[in-house]
């Protein structure tokens, strides 16, 4: 099982940040390894999504839901594919410059020879895209909110 824990600042309020990050349909322009993402199913509490996750040029199916455990304070998305599962929930938090962004996945590949000698490089591979991710993020929260804002005089 692999763990990771990232924390970005983002100079945008909390409900912006967790407007952007719970809607699906930004996850593929903040993590290059998404793609084909689609919204199976809107759920009370968030959505069901299928999508292809490209890991060192491997395509693997996977369904995802998200879920708004907290509003404005914390998500889950549950992932499940082939060779791969885990759970990633990530918090949200008010500072002076903000919001503070805590992004936590816990991830199992899976038990096959291949896999097992896959694990570190994937590990680091997933590691790496979900650094990534927080960094465009808060790249593309930042510059939209800049766009939205009125020019001072």
């Amino acid at each position: 099982m692999s763990t990771f824990e990232h924390t970005i600042e983002i100079a945008a309020p909390v409900d912006t940040v967790f407007a952007f990050d719970s809607d699906p349909e930004n996850w593929p322009r903040t993590m290059s390894s998404l793609r084909d993402l689609e919204v199976v199913e809107e759920t009370e509490t968030g959505a069901r999504i299928r999508a292809v996750y490209k890991l060192l040029g491997i395509s693997q199916d996977v369904e995802m839901e998200l879920s708004i455990v907290d509003p404005n304070e914390h998500l889950r998305i549950l992932v499940d594919g082939s060779g791969m599962g885990g759970e990633i929930n990530i918090h949200y938090s008010e500072t002076d410059v903000g919001t503070e962004v805590v992004h936590e996945a816990t991830y199992e590949f899976g038990d096959s020879l291949l896999e097992s000698l896959f694990e570190p490089v994937a590990t680091r591979y997933t590691n790496r895209q979900f650094r990534m991710h927080l960094q465009n993020s808060k790249d593309l929260i930042e510059a939209e909110a800049a766009v939205e804002e009125p020019a001072v005089a």
